[in-house]
């Protein structure tokens, strides 16, 4: 079984785990702006350690991402796709501050796009 996987494999693991965090966060947000009664035995500690949680892996795997990309080889893509990370980073410290879901959302919805690529290249490769 080989165990080593291809960049296009890692960037598409990482996307997949960022679309996972983020689903988190909108729910994190959406769970204490709307109902608070979940969190009645909860202490405020305990709820802002668990949302910040989702919200720092979310942060840390968008930066990985905007620091592999490669932008000798194609500085157009990198460029292009170092503003669209950077986008979905600004919605999400943005919707975490505000404690609002619909920046997280918008970044959600950039971010299954970009996974929506990765797949047709991982098609590709098969192909070929």
């Amino acid at each position: 079984m080989n165990s080593v996987k291809s960049s296009h494999e890692i960037i598409r693991e990482l996307m997949f785990q960022l679309s996972n965090s983020l689903e988190k966060v909108i729910i994190d947000i959406e769970e204490y702006t709307n109902d608070l009664s979940k969190y009645k035995n909860t202490s405020k500690k305990e709820v802002a350690l668990k949302k910040s949680k989702n919200m720092s892996k979310c942060l840390s795997i968008i930066y990985g991402l905007q620091t592999c990309l490669d932008f000798d080889k194609a500085p157009e893509i990198a460029g292009n796709l170092f503003q669209l990370y950077e986008f979905a980073r600004q919605q999400v410290i943005k919707g975490f501050t505000q404690k609002d879901a619909n920046g997280v959302k918008q970044a959600m919805e950039v971010i299954k796009e970009i996974l929506s690529g990765w797949k047709n290249i991982s098609n590709e490769e098969r192909v070929i």
